[in-house]
């Protein structure tokens, strides 16, 4: 092949977007000349766009050693330091380039700005506010027009999320609409928790994408269809899809709905494995654990734990791991041990500091219950002292008639109160798990003056009423009621006078909000309340909305408590078969509504249910016994290898279906309970 006609085979493939066969021919080409300038230049500019940015950074040195006239080489030299995250290479890199249009005839005012640009991005990626700031009012001065969305990402990371939106629609305003900045302004919605615009604002780079760029394959993956890699190209760089479906996965994360966020992963362009950048990986992981079961968790730890081991990395990755590693899980808390001992100095710069006690304290847990409260306890007085400085700071401005000081004083409070809530719910835990439900009301009412409006600390609290001995029923239905009006804007007396909606309020206050009107004796009520329920989740239903758990866990809650009454004191036969089916329709539908945390508490209520029957305690219609046995079939053939926590002892009579209850599936478990039942029925 001809040297002219093998050039343009590799600038075709450059073209195209194989990178990787563009650099196989490259290497070929410097082995036949080696310091080739046009060769490494080639290769250099396809190692950064395939992201291999340590690999990009050698080259480019390699390049700037050999042909130290062209100081453009030690600029991307330094680029390529500050994408690897070697900061303090890429910064002394940076300040060798500074000199170079005074020193150099090719000198031009944009490579000074570029280089301004450039030490400002290292000082930004690397923390230094201050020193970020420094470098881009340098830009400023040089007319950058770019400065005006490098402001917004310096309001961004300072945590200004409000003013940096603005700044980058003033940006957009001044240099035309372009992804880059229409995904910036949906990163400040996210952070808002403004999830709805969030969520509008991403779909609209989604369309503008399908729209102009087809061959980008969008959606591919998730339709089936057999998706080619499209690379990493500088056109896939240009249209934000790669940022903007990752914050969707995001979004999707942050609601809950784990579904959405892999289906928002697999919409995307499609790369192989080895071209799939860090956030990427990261939010992959974290699907595969929100989805997946042990195995899954293993994997997702493993490659999370990885990346943090290979930056650069996502920023809330060390946090997203010690989170994970508090869950209830030996290995886990081992795991989030090594990680504070071995990446001490990567978890100082990526947690904020107000949560690393907290994650201390949860992983001490495993070693003594009495030192995580301590832990926590000593953390929570340091953030109650930083609240009451706070509301004395928004005092003192208002007094002095600073509104926009007493705002942004609010603002910091509001944000001091959001750290401090889970601290608080950590502490409570820890008395909550020891049963010691009274302490729980006094941990929580302790913190009155601050939290008494925060819908968590009210949902907790009413929790702890209904839990302690005799329950303290109308305290806790007035918290409950309290946050179906913050939620749903509407009465829990089930009167529906409100425009919101029932599945926006949290479904344990639901749940247990009528429980509390049942044990009142305030049936109708319950009954309204029941049936609004199920009205709004029909019609979401129909709406193609995905289902929620309010109905479910309300059926089980409210059969639980009817199917014990019935126990405990007779009933008629009707309220009795009321309760059993409600606790049967707790799991619809089949399969989809089945989990082993649900499962585990109907299956509990029909093994006491039972056991009842078979100490002739109660008599079940043959109706009745049909419907259940039909049921347990139906939850036996979807639960066929769903892990399910044992149920303890069995029946005395029921020796037959006792080793199948003790197999840790739910369809064992069904199909244990099944036979219990055909043997005490016969």
């Amino acid at each position: 092949m001809s040297i002219q006609s093998q050039t343009g085979a590799i600038y075709g493939l450059i073209r195209d977007g194989k990178l990787p066969e563009a650099i196989s021919r490259l290497q070929g080409a410097l082995q036949v000349s080696p310091g080739s300038r046009a060769a490494l230049s080639l290769m250099a500019h396809c190692y950064y766009h395939q992201e291999d940015y340590e690999a990009a950074a050698h080259t480019y040195w390699e390049l700037a050693r050999r042909f130290p006239e062209v100081p453009r080489y030690q600029l991307y030299w330094a680029q390529s330091l500050c994408k690897a995250g070697m900061f303090a290479d890429a910064s002394r890199a940076a300040a060798a380039v500074e000199g170079f249009p005074q020193a150099s005839p090719s000198g031009s005012p944009r490579c000074v700005q570029e280089v301004s640009q450039l030490q400002a991005a290292i000082k930004y990626e690397a923390g230094d506010l201050r020193g970020c700031r420094a470098a881009l009012e340098a830009a400023l001065a040089s007319g950058d027009p770019s400065a005006a969305a490098n402001a917004g990402c310096l309001l961004y990371k300072e945590g200004q999320y409000a003013a940096a939106a603005a700044q980058f629609g003033a940006a957009s305003a001044a240099g035309g609409h372009t992804p880059e900045l229409a995904y910036a302004v949906a990163a400040c919605q996210y952070r808002q928790h403004d999830f709805p615009a969030a969520l509008a604002s991403l779909a609209d780079i989604v369309e503008a994408g399908v729209q102009q760029h087809p061959e980008l394959g969008i959606g591919t993956q998730t339709e089936g269809m057999e998706a080619r890699s499209v690379g990493n190209s500088a056109k896939l760089k240009q249209t934000a899809l790669v940022e903007a479906f990752n914050l969707r996965a995001a979004v999707e994360l942050t609601l809950g709905n784990p579904a959405g966020a892999a289906a928002a992963l697999s919409d995307m362009p499609p790369r192989q494995e080895r071209e799939l950048d860090p956030v990427t990986l990261h939010n992959r992981a974290l699907v595969g654990l929100a989805q997946g079961g042990a195995a899954a968790r293993e994997a997702g730890m493993h490659k999370l734990a990885h990346l943090l081991s290979h930056p650069p990395f996502p920023p809330e990755l060390a946090g997203n791991l010690l989170s994970l590693c508090c869950r209830p899980d030996e290995a886990g808390g081992s795991a989030g041990g090594r990680l504070l001992q071995d990446h001490a100095a990567l978890v100082a710069a990526h947690v904020p500091a107000e949560l690393l006690p907290l994650y201390e304290a949860c992983l001490a847990r495993r070693r003594s219950e009495e030192e995580a409260a301590a832990r926590l306890d000593a953390a929570a007085g340091v953030h109650i002292e930083g609240l009451r400085r706070r509301v004395k700071a928004v005092q003192d401005a208002r007094w002095a008639g600073d509104q926009a000081g007493a705002a942004a004083g609010l603002e910091a409070y509001e944000q001091a109160l959001e750290a401090y809530i889970p601290v608080l719910m950590s502490l409570a835990q820890v008395h909550w798990e020891a049963g010691a439900y009274g302490r729980v009301q006094e941990v929580l009412q302790q913190s009155a003056e601050f939290c008494s409006d925060h819908p968590t600390w009210r949902l907790n609290l009413a929790h702890a009423l209904v839990a302690q001995d005799g329950g303290r029923v109308a305290e806790a239905a007035e918290l409950y009621e309290s946050l179906v009006q913050h939620f749903a804007g509407g009465s829990g007396g089930g009167g529906g006078g409100g425009g919101g909606s029932l599945l926006e309020v949290p479904p344990s206050a639901l749940a247990n909000l009528c429980v509390c009107h049942v044990v009142a004796g305030q049936n109708e009520v319950a009954e309204e309340l029941l049936r609004r329920l199920e009205d709004e989740s029909a019609a979401a239903a129909a709406g193609g909305q995905p289902p929620t758990p309010h109905l479910p866990l309300t059926n089980l809650a409210i059969g639980t408590l009817y199917c014990a009454k019935g126990i405990c004191h007779p009933l008629p036969a009707g309220n009795f078969e009321f309760g059993v089916t409600r606790v049967m329709r707790s799991l619809e539908p089949l399969p989809g509504g089945l989990d082993a945390a649900r499962w585990r508490g109907v299956a509990l209520c029909l093994l006491v249910l039972l056991d009842q029957v078979a100490k002739n305690m109660l008599v079940l219609k043959d109706a009745l016994v049909a419907d259940l046995l039909a049921y347990l079939e139906d939850v036996e053939a979807a639960g066929v290898g769903m892990a399910a926590a044992p149920m303890g002892p069995v029946p005395a009579q029921a020796s037959g279906g006792g080793e199948a209850m003790r197999q840790q599936t739910v369809a064992s478990q069904a199909r244990g309970l099944r036979a219990i039942l055909m043997q005490i029925s016969e």
